[in-house]
């Protein structure tokens, strides 16, 4: 992979008085920023718009948006224009942690869920405007009560969505099919034969195929055209290199099929994505 694709560790620091950082965000301008840090992110968009890179995603928000991201998970946010809303970032043993009270559970599984990535649904997120608005005026434990509050709804939200398909943070407990796509993943340029990858999964072609659709819904090549178009994306934002350079950095070896596939999947050529979302 390009040394331009890699994110940026970054520290996390706690707001002043706190144990977790909170940013407010009132006309704001969000500039790409590939990166990823050990603490849990939670960003809730009350007005603007843009387009959220998470992991594997590239996908445009509209307020009312929020998403949480797990630790090590490389994200950016671009917006268009400016917005409003919160940033909220904390180390996940504040809630995940042995003998947690069951009173936490719809957090917990939230934050083990984010390890992809979270998006949230637009009415969840207009419910927890009031406390986002409460935690503002608060201070002291009734900031971080509030906190909690919101990452309870948010927890109980039955419409929330993984945003990327694989974990960036594998440890032990990742299975081997995530294993091997995220081997995909981080080998993108090169090809990838049904057979390679069934093989690593030890399944054979038409099983595996069944599985891949029937566990993520779209198929292995869907897949693998999928995250070419996202690095694409990424490319035409963070990089000054001709288009017909990016058709083949992301992994694409035809560039009129490059065009083709990436209006089908974004509505703009790529001339026309990089002069709308590229900064200036």
């Amino acid at each position: 992979m390009l040394t331009a694709m890699k994110p940026v560790q970054e520290m996390v620091y706690a707001t002043p008085g706190y144990s977790f950082c909170i940013q407010r965000l009132e006309h704001r301008r969000l500039h790409f920023n590939w990166h990823y840090h050990e603490d849990v992110e939670l960003i809730l968009i009350a007005r603007g718009e843009g387009h959220i890179h998470v992991g594997d995603l590239v996908k445009a928000y509209k307020a009312p948006a929020g998403f949480l991201i797990g630790p090590a998970l490389p994200h950016a946010f671009l917006s268009i224009d400016t917005l409003d809303g919160w940033i909220i970032q904390f180390p996940a043993k504040h809630i995940s942690y042995a003998n947690a009270p069951s009173e936490f559970a719809a957090i917990v599984n939230a934050l083990a869920e984010s390890k992809k990535g979270l998006s949230f649904s637009p009415s969840t997120v207009m419910d927890c405007l009031p406390a986002l608005r409460d935690m503002d005026c608060s201070v002291g434990l009734e900031k971080w009560l509030e906190v909690l509050k919101i990452l309870n709804m948010l927890g109980q939200d039955e419409d929330r969505e993984f945003c990327s398909l694989v974990p960036h943070n594998l440890d032990g407990q990742a299975d081997h099919f995530e294993q091997a796509i995220t081997q995909v993943y981080n080998t993108i340029d090169k090809a990838h034969s049904l057979e390679d990858i069934s093989k690593t999964v030890g399944m054979k072609v038409g099983s595996f195929c069944k599985a891949f659709r029937k566990r993520y819904g779209l198929s292995f090549v869907e897949y693998v055209h999928s995250i070419r178009i996202t690095i694409a994306k990424k490319l035409l934002i963070q990089t000054q290199f001709y288009i017909d350079d990016i058709c083949y950095e992301s992994g694409f070896n035809n560039v009129s099929f490059f065009n083709r596939k990436f209006k089908e999947a974004t509505g703009l050529t790529p001339s026309q994505y990089r002069k709308r979302y590229r900064e200036t």
